[in-house]
């Protein structure tokens, strides 16, 4: 089967991955040793003016759509609150099979953002990201980061 790739007007280029330090779930709190216990992901869509959130739980996934504005700052400052975000540009790889075992918070943001790597837990994502050259841009411990003193300022679509 062939990949089309749309423009980025109309398909993200870029994603903002979100590394929640709490779920509303007692039992995920517990299974996702570390730091992380959630991972999910938004990005913004140029061509419609709109946020996109992308969020798998147990509850299913969700896909939010927000109208660029202030209601969607608002709702993604409140989405994001007490998180770790890092953006990274999305790529189009083949994702193996193995990758496709458990569908979860975390192989569904590795899919999202076509990254391979091995990483099974929240923490292990985020570590990956930033090896692939994924950008700390809000939330991120400086030390745990491994890029002390170097912060950029938020994107431009960024909504913080």
């Amino acid at each position: 089967m062939d990949t089309i790739r749309l423009p980025s007007a109309i398909e993200p280029g870029e994603w903002f991955v979100v590394f929640h330090r709490h779920t509303p779930s007692r039992l995920l709190s517990l299974i996702a040793l570390g730091r992380f216990k959630h991972v999910s992901a938004f990005a913004y869509c140029p061509g419609f003016k709109l946020w996109i959130v992308y969020d798998t739980s147990l509850y299913g996934t969700r896909l939010i759509l927000l109208p660029h504005g202030e209601a969607a700052k608002a709702s993604l400052v409140k989405y994001t609150n007490n998180c770790a975000i890092v953006k990274i540009a999305s790529r189009r790889v083949h994702m193996g099979a193995s990758s496709r075992l458990a569908f979860y918070c975390v192989p569904a943001v590795k899919h999202l953002i076509g990254l391979r790597c091995v990483a099974m837990r929240p923490d292990a994502l985020y570590r990956q990201i930033l090896r692939s050259g994924g950008v700390p841009i809000h939330g991120c411990d400086q030390h745990r980061a491994g890029r002390a003193g170097h912060y950029p300022a938020a994107g431009p679509d960024y909504p913080h």
